[in-house]
């Protein structure tokens, strides 16, 4: 006896020959949270294809009405989705696990990025030429700025200012020559 229309009855059929596991040990997986058993993939496919709310009603409903005799009949895809239902709380129990599992490799993944900006910017920080360059700009910056006693002379300059130097229009090129 088919419950479920024939395409998600074909979906459900073959993931569940994919499986490979039997539902206890779905079960015990999943309240274990154990993901050597159940892997995050297999876990997803799990959980995108639970029985949707209008499908269980119907799956409940012939449980609940049928005789002993009558659910030996009933489809395999609507005997797992029935099953995979009542693990309470499957659909936040999956969720949960994917998400740790997906928040430990993004951590894993910034962590690496942390690093590899430090270890530049400690290089940026001790090299000699980065030194240099910024020692150039501040005093071509202070002899541009350089003002007389009615207009204040405007020393320093803030970092913000930097990705605007590539706009400054001279005719020598001071830089090009010192640092081609």
């Amino acid at each position: 006896i088919k419950l479920l229309d024939g395409k998600r009855s074909q979906t459900v059929g073959i993931l569940i020959s994919s499986l490979h596991l039997e539902m206890k040990d779905i079960q015990q997986a999943i309240f274990n949270v154990d993901d050597s058993v159940v892997d995050l993939e297999t876990l997803a496919a799990l959980y995108e294809n639970r029985a949707q709310e209008d499908e269980l009603v119907k799956i409940r409903k012939y449980y609940e009405t049928s005789k002993e005799e009558e659910l030996k009949l009933l489809d395999k895809p609507e005997q797992f989705l029935h099953e995979l239902a009542q693990i309470p709380n499957f659909a936040e129990r999956a969720q949960c696990i994917i998400f740790r599992s997906v928040f430990a490799e993004g951590i894993t993944s910034l962590h690496r990025k942390v690093e590899i900006i430090t270890r530049a910017s400690k290089g940026l920080l001790h090299m000699k030429s980065v030194k240099d360059i910024l020692a150039l700009i501040l005093a071509f910056g202070n002899y541009m700025n350089g003002g007389n006693r009615t207009r204040g002379q405007a020393d320093g300059y803030s970092l913000e200012i930097l990705p605007k130097l590539k706009d400054v229009k001279s005719r020598v090129f001071i830089f090009h020559n010192k640092f081609p």
